[in-house]
């Protein structure tokens, strides 16, 4: 391996600038994207210079293997070109678009959403003979109408 900016510690940095600039929740999803690349690298740091096309691929066939869904695999490739080219516009790496071969897009998901049928039927259910049922059912209710009144809680 050559001498120069290792990969682990270069994102390591990163995040600690992003904690610098109150930046909190993206320094969070940097964090699990590291963890999750530093896992696969059996923690052994990397050259920036590393980071080619064929390891990234072997990353995306490990996570793919371990049943972890295309839009999580996206989202940590994301992260990862994200950093890398935060590496080359610091002159600390030639581009070498080592993230073409791999998947960065987002695939539809199922629709997870609970039809308001259900939602009524929910809550037409006589539940006062089990109390803590009772008691569950409004608290969801109470929360499915916050979250109806502020949709910035979505």
């Amino acid at each position: 391996m050559t001498n120069g900016p290792f990969f682990f510690t270069f994102m390591q940095g990163v995040i600690a600038q992003l904690k610098q600039l109150n930046r909190v929740r993206i320094s969070e999803t940097y964090t699990a994207a590291l963890r999750s690349f530093m896992i696969f690298r059996e923690n052994q740091d990397l050259p920036l210079s590393g980071i080619t096309s064929d390891l990234l691929l072997l990353y995306e066939a490990y996570l793919k293997n371990r049943g972890i869904c295309m839009n999580t695999i996206s989202f940590y490739m994301r992260i990862l070109r994200a950093v890398y080219n935060r590496a080359v516009e610091r002159g600390l790496i030639a581009q070498q678009h080592p993230f073409r071969h791999v998947y960065t897009g987002v695939d539809k998901t199922i629709k997870r959403a609970i039809p308001i049928k259900s939602i009524k039927a929910l809550k037409a259910l006589d539940l006062t003979k089990q109390l803590s049922l009772d008691f569950a059912r409004d608290m969801f209710l109470y929360s499915f109408y916050v979250s109806c009144q502020n949709p910035s809680a979505k």
